[in-house]
């Protein structure tokens, strides 16, 4: 099925709001070894996914380790379909919180309904085009915090921002395409999801992005 037809990519185009926003340098190199020494020794088992994460999953080289911090009915749902290995809900370092704080208050952001996806990709390693998980009435905002990488370009839909090691970019990951090409070295990355209202963002029901986003969700998160 195609949801990308020209009038809908001309709308899209027309109502979109700021597509993403950078903080450069927003941990710095002692906390990124920290939290390089901390995914090191986290190994999640199991593999519940659906068919689509497991065939996105296998181009990651690596492990993806998903937390569910908020424990939320939200979460629970969302968390269902981003893992690629059992969700934990077991309680984080503090640096884990601390981080959090920060992005909340760098972006306004309430802290109602988080979860964390921490990911270790090996060389080779790259994130296919996807959209995230959804549900009705919120938007999967990603708060991604580069930690250990070489430069890198991220590609949301039509915009490329250059990434560099200790960067934080965060994006409407259930509104917008986004991947990345592959990689020559190790990349560490935390990925923590907000789920926020659509008015949180300057959303509403009726926007292209949301109508977009409310089709995948009903065609792939069964």
């Amino acid at each position: 099925m195609n949801f990308w037809k020209n009038t809908d990519l001309k709308r899209l185009e027309s109502t979109d709001l700021q597509t993403y926003k950078i903080k450069k340098k927003f941990i710095t190199k002692d906390e990124s070894q920290q939290i390089v020494k901390w995914i090191d020794s986290v190994n999640h088992t199991g593999n519940d996914s659906n068919y689509h994460l497991s065939e996105l999953s296998k181009e990651l080289k690596g492990k993806s380790c998903i937390f569910d911090i908020s424990n939320t009915p939200l979460t629970n749902y969302i968390t269902k379909f981003q893992s690629i290995s059992d969700v934990s809900q077991d309680i984080l370092p503090e640096f884990i919180y601390n981080i959090i704080d920060r992005i909340s208050n760098e972006f306004n952001f309430p802290k109602d309904n988080i979860f964390l996806q921490a990911v270790d990709m090996n060389k080779g390693g790259k994130i296919n085009p996807h959209y995230d998980a959804s549900l009705d009435g919120y938007i999967n905002y990603k708060c991604n915090v580069s930690v250990l990488s070489e430069d890198y370009n991220f590609f949301i839909d039509n915009d490329s921002i250059n990434i560099q090691e200790t960067d934080l970019y965060g994006f409407e990951a259930s509104l917008y395409k986004h991947w990345t090409n592959e990689f020559n070295s190790r990349r560490v990355f935390l990925s923590f999801g907000f789920v926020l209202k659509y008015e949180d963002l300057g959303r509403n029901i009726d926007d292209p992005r949301v109508r977009l986003s409310k089709r995948i969700e009903k065609y792939f998160q069964q």
